[in-house]
């Protein structure tokens, strides 16, 4: 689920922030069904971590040398994002970049790590390591000539220039990665997401909120149809689409989007994930403005539940991971 979140996951999302997608294979420790409550996937994450952690620990005590070992770290530091533990996953990934530079003679799982990177460092504000790191990996992918990978680091550039509302430059990136996307036949729908969602916050930000309402409402259409899609991509472009309209002025649309947007991301995050509480200030902001109290001092009620046990840090982080907090 590493997305980032988004973006983003964002994202995307890296949602869009991580694409929602990795190129090196991530090990499966556990499966979940989508109908799983909030704190059934906590734990999952939890788990996975806990699996991840006992995996390097052996491996260390094999003296495991070269990729293995690189990628086992690099899978424990996603997990730990994914966990919302930041700092934990900070320097795990920095630990697998390091061990990336000592064995990955391609180039190509370097830059997967860069990127990796690159969306946490844009997410807790350290944008220009984010920049260099990023920059790296889109070499690197064009020494490779992978079209799919440069694909990947243009949104990713795309995200961090949202992350610092550079707006015209996040929709250049997003739509070069967007295009890339749709003709290239070794992408999944969940890049396409990603760069449409990136696309469509770039949209917003530059107020072309109508550009933005058509672009993320053929996104969630495609998101909605699609059943290998997991509910949190959906529950973001619904939430996006949501907000699109609000600031288009269709309020009655923005209302309906955005709150199914929120349920949806409840179902999975509504355990405190980080990305969800900034999604709820959001919508209560939303909800403040239109009047709807009643709805409003419940979601208050939900964020303050959430902060209490939520650190600033990580809520800054995996806000910026899924780019929400450049819709503020």
């Amino acid at each position: 689920m590493s997305t980032r979140l988004i973006l983003g996951w964002i994202v995307v999302l890296g949602i869009v922030a991580n694409g929602f997608s990795q190129q090196m294979p991530r090990v499966v420790v556990n499966t979940s069904d989508v109908t799983e409550s909030a704190g059934a996937v906590q734990q999952r994450l939890l788990n996975r971590v806990a699996a991840f952690e006992a995996m390097v620990r052996k491996a260390e005590q094999e003296h495991m040398t070269g990729l293995p070992i690189a990628r086992l770290y690099w899978q424990l530091g996603m997990s730990y994002e994914d966990a919302g533990e930041i700092g934990r996953a900070d320097a795990t990934l920095q630990h697998a970049e390091a061990l990336f530079r000592q064995s990955d003679s391609k180039g190509g799982e370097l830059a997967e790590a860069l990127d990796s990177l690159a969306v946490l460092d844009g997410a807790t504000g350290r944008v220009p390591d984010a920049m260099k790191e990023e920059l790296e990996a889109l070499q690197l992918r064009q020494k490779l000539g992978n079209r799919l990978l440069m694909a990947r680091s243009w949104n990713t550039l795309g995200a961090l220039a949202l992350k610092q509302k550079k707006f015209d430059q996040a929709r250049a990136f997003s739509q070069k990665a967007a295009d890339e996307f749709e003709g290239n036949k070794d992408a999944t729908l969940n890049d396409k997401l990603a760069a449409r969602y990136g696309l469509g916050m770039a949209l917003c930000g530059q107020k072309d909120y109508t550009t933005a309402v058509s672009v993320l409402k053929n996104a969630v259409t495609d998101a909605r149809s699609m059943p290998s899609v997991e509910p949190i991509p959906i529950g973001i472009g619904e939430f996006l689409l949501g907000y699109a309209y609000w600031h288009s002025g269709d309020a009655t649309d923005a209302g309906i989007e955005m709150k199914t947007g929120v349920n949806t991301l409840n179902a999975q995050l509504g355990w405190g994930a980080p990305s969800y509480v900034q999604v709820l200030k959001i919508y209560a902001k939303y909800l403040h403005l239109t009047r709807n109290v009643e709805e409003a001092n419940e979601v208050d009620r939900r964020i303050q539940q959430a902060d209490s046990v939520v650190s600033v840090g990580a809520l800054q982080s995996s806000a910026g991971v899924f780019g929400f907090d450049s819709l503020r």
